[in-house]
């Protein structure tokens, strides 16, 4: 089969609608569009990149982003849940707003570096949970805080 090309090359008014089924669109490139409420569903998308995107009220679901990375985002309230995060590395962020993390399993996990002033952990399993190398469990049975 031959490879076809198909160009829509500034076309903003009126706008076009594409409807694509059962097509490989592979090395397609899309440059310079507007595309709202867009949906892509039972789709195989390895290796694309967006850059420079919109993305706000965006929705994903049943996702593989495995060895994916999101750089230099504003991931302000986005929320992530039910989701494997095994190996994740969340490097050089901050946030403006207080961020949650709610019923995680995240043993034999390190936090370095980070500023973690006034930060609460409520109900949360402590067992090893160690502070530069000290103890926090031990350091509340000494102090006989430990309920």
């Amino acid at each position: 089969m031959v490879e076809q090309i198909i160009e829509i090359i500034d076309k903003r008014e009126p706008k076009q609608k594409l409807l694509v089924k059962n097509s490989n669109i592979s090395e397609s490139e899309f440059i310079d569009c507007r595309a709202e409420r867009v949906t892509f569903h039972d789709i195989s998308l390895p290796y694309v990149k967006v850059t420079y995107a919109d993305l706000k009220h965006c929705y994903f679901n049943d996702m593989n982003m495995v060895n994916g990375k999101i750089s230099d985002a504003n991931l302000t309230n986005l929320e992530i849940d039910g989701a494997n995060i095994s190996g994740i590395a969340i490097r050089n962020a901050g946030a403006e707003q207080p961020v949650t993390l709610q019923n995680l399993n995240i043993p034999n996990s390190a936090i370095v570096d980070c500023n973690l002033s006034n930060v609460d952990l409520i109900n949360c399993n402590i067992k090893g949970l160690k502070i530069n190398g000290i103890s926090i469990e031990e350091l509340l049975l000494k102090a006989g805080t430990n309920e």
